[in-house]
């Protein structure tokens, strides 16, 4: 019995090797309304967050953290925030296609975030691969305190969407 349980971590252990991916690089996402944009509405520094993301794909199964520099309404209130989320991936073709969900951490650099710092996102993502390389779009459903979770969640949320420059370490 024991020489069979080696024989199948010997052949299972390099098969897990194989699955594990992890991907490293550079976001940008528009933070403003959608329907500013509609409007011919020039976007300001202050509409865009950008930063670095990294994330880890075993199977179907992914998980990743963004960094995120987050202008806030002028300069009292800019933060990090950091939007994390795990979901799924599929990789169809040359695209990966991604869905995930997970929790916010705003971290105030200057001045106080407005309410508790602490948020969720729901996330959905399209990526074209290029061997190592990937460049992709990625949409944020963002909600900045949990306090906003209720019948108008939607309401109080902000969508979000952007790019993504990742390069596959291994």
């Amino acid at each position: 019995m024991k020489k069979i349980l080696v024989v199948l971590l010997i052949a299972i252990i390099p098969a897990f090797a194989f699955a594990l991916e992890f991907q490293l690089g550079g976001t940008a996402m528009y933070k403003g309304l959608v329907s500013n944009l509609e409007s011919g509405e020039v976007p300001g520094l202050d509409d865009f967050t950008y930063g670095a993301e990294a994330r880890l794909k075993f199977g179907l199964l992914q998980g990743s953290l963004a960094g995120l520099y987050y202008p806030g309404p002028g300069e009292d209130h800019s933060s990090i925030l950091l939007m994390t989320d795990v979901g799924i991936a599929v990789d169809v073709l040359f695209l990966r296609l991604g869905a995930g969900l997970g929790p916010n951490l705003n971290i105030g650099i200057q001045g106080t975030p407005d309410g508790v710092p602490v948020g969720f996102n729901v996330k959905a993502a399209v990526d074209a691969q290029f061997g190592r390389f990937s460049i992709g779009a990625v949409a944020y459903w963002y909600v900045s305190t949990l306090s906003s979770i209720g019948p108008d969640l939607f309401k109080e949320s902000t969508p979000w969407i952007g790019l993504t420059a990742l390069f596959k370490l291994f």
